[in-house]
């Protein structure tokens, strides 16, 4: 019998198997995929004028003098205590010189609220004894509230916080703690922390405190990155840096030859209005401002001004309200408004988690 043609059957849907699942499957797999903010916030497209403005923008060269990339830095961290731990003396032991420096006072008051929830808990545990030592409990109850009492309603609202603990109606008014908390208040005392770093300190600097805090002490915490030496941060250029996902959409990516202007990362973010980017894009140095960057006037329409006319709705000027040139009326073009439209989509002010804004919080909650 001959077995060819089954063998030749059997080779071609081996290799049709094969092709299935490692060319088919994975490109089906890659073009459902939606690209996201790593949160699930979905990232989408430009479309319209912001699109047709991309290839404006790439046309006029814009990209020989401004880039889209925004540089980087280092990150301090910021060391948040959001509950302390059960041992105060093991807590200030890990915690170091730092807590007697930045919040000395809240972090006592915080232990004198737990050692009174400690003796609310025995006070109860005795009165439901049959024969319970109630008055000794009693005793220690009020000493307890004696030394939570006083200080400054601030701190205190932040040492009940970072706590953990919550007291009823009779021993809230005990500590002379407001009965009905305002919703300011209420917020200070749910989103209370208390810092125990300076936020210059480095991952290598604070990693056995942190270690500690969790592992050994039981406390809960939140690490806050905060920029050092991010000059394009610091100065509102960009409010973090570039990385490769700012380039998703582009079809062509231009992150820029050299920063003769300056950076439009982010420009879109800066409330810098349409009528501004025209009339930068018209002539720079209208106004007697001194700028590098050449007219791009013939994305425009200029007509003069008639006698006694006023400057119509949409037309560009300057700061002061007067024409963009002098007599004349100066609009955008299709092109012009493309191109501002595309400027406008330019930002990098939302969070990635390969680029963290350095001012938000991007490390997680220690809860264990």
């Amino acid at each position: 019998m001959n077995k060819s043609p089954w063998i030749f059957l059997g080779v071609l849907f081996a290799l049709s198997l094969s092709w299935w699942g490692m060319v088919f499957g994975p490109a089906a797999q890659v073009n459902a995929a939606k690209s996201d903010l790593g949160d699930g916030t979905a990232l989408h497209p430009r479309s319209g004028l912001a699109q047709q403005g991309e290839q404006i923008y790439r046309a006029n060269g814009c990209y020989y003098c401004h880039t889209r990339t925004a540089t980087g830095g280092t990150f301090g961290y910021e060391l948040q205590l959001t509950q302390l731990g059960e041992d105060q003396d093991l807590t200030a032991e890990i915690i170091g010189e730092e807590m007697f420096t930045v919040g000395n006072n809240i972090f006592n008051r915080a232990y004198e609220y737990k050692a009174l929830a400690k003796a609310l808990d025995a006070l109860k545990a005795e009165e439901e004894k049959e024969n319970g030592n109630v008055a000794k409990a009693t005793e220690q109850k009020n000493k307890a509230i004696t030394l939570a009492k006083g200080g400054n309603l601030e701190e205190n609202l932040v040492a009940l916080g970072v706590s953990g603990v919550s007291f009823d109606t009779n021993v809230v008014k005990a500590l002379e703690l407001p009965l009905e908390m305002t919703e300011v208040q209420q917020a200070k005392v749910a989103n209370a922390v208390l810092p125990v770093t300076h936020g210059t300190e480095s991952w290598d600097e604070i990693e056995d405190k942190v270690r500690g805090l969790k592992d050994r002490a039981g406390a809960q915490f939140k690490l806050l990155p905060k920029p050092k030496e991010w000059p394009d941060v610091e100065n509102g250029t960009a409010s973090r840096q570039s990385v490769s996902r700012d380039y998703l959409f582009d079809t062509h990516a231009m992150p820029g030859v050299m920063r003769m202007g300056p950076d439009l990362s982010n420009v879109g973010a800066r409330r810098v209005s349409a009528n501004e980017l025209y009339a930068k894009i018209y002539n720079a140095q209208a106004g007697g401002v001194s700028s590098h960057m050449p007219p791009f006037k013939y994305l425009f329409n200029v007509r003069p001004l008639k006698d006694g006319e006023a400057l119509p709705n949409g037309a560009v000027t300057l700061a002061d309200g007067a024409s963009v040139e002098e007599n004349h009326v100066v609009t955008p073009n299709s092109k012009a408004r493309a191109l501002v439209a595309y400027l406008q989509s330019l930002r990098n002010d939302r969070s990635l988690p390969e680029a963290p804004l350095p001012g938000s919080i991007q490390s997680s909650k220690a809860t264990e």
